[in-house]
């Protein structure tokens, strides 16, 4: 099972803070959480405060020991092999030193950095993410949404050069 998630943090530091996580699995199942300690809006950047800190406040607040036992609930919800997707170094570094943190047993799940083929595959990706937040009248910056425009563009986009590479290395 994969799940695309996005994180929002305190800005581009050298001690980025976790202030929110989004994840939607392929099936559709989503979760969302924002934390509720190890950051202060003192910590933020300016364009953190501006365009991300009045996006929270739709979703369960919960401290990090918290969000860490909630992920995991929601994984091994699943009942197989969870990929956690992540779309930069900082998501899915953040993330990943959440779920350490937390004592998460890291072989129920795997987290990766999302690649692309090449320079056309990635654009159309980012072409499919814009387009999500268009046609749904979403705004990027939130954990959440941005996790949904990244399923979004993994199904028109992803997907199906996955399936054909299984089926072609399965003849």
């Amino acid at each position: 099972m994969k799940v695309f998630f996005d994180t929002e943090f305190t800005g581009l530091s050298s001690d980025p803070r976790l202030l929110s996580i989004g994840l939607v699995a392929e099936d559709g199942r989503e979760m969302y959480v924002e934390l509720t300690d190890g950051w202060s809006e003192a910590m933020c950047s300016p364009w953190v405060r501006q365009h991300v800190l009045p996006m929270l406040g739709r979703g369960e607040r919960l401290t990090r020991r918290e969000t860490g036992r909630r992920i995991n609930e929601w994984l091994t919800s699943f009942n197989s092999p969870t990929t956690l997707v992540g779309d930069t170094d900082w998501d899915t570094t953040l993330l990943g030193d959440l779920m350490n943190e937390c004592g998460i047993d890291s072989s129920s799940y795997r987290i990766e950095l999302i690649s692309y083929a090449n320079k056309a595959e990635a654009k159309a990706f980012e072409g499919a993410k814009r387009g999500y937040f268009n046609n749904e009248k979403a705004l990027p910056h939130h954990a959440l949404d941005d996790a949904r425009a990244f399923r979004v563009a993994w199904k028109a986009v992803l997907a199906p050069s996955e399936q054909c590479a299984f089926i072609c290395d399965t003849k």
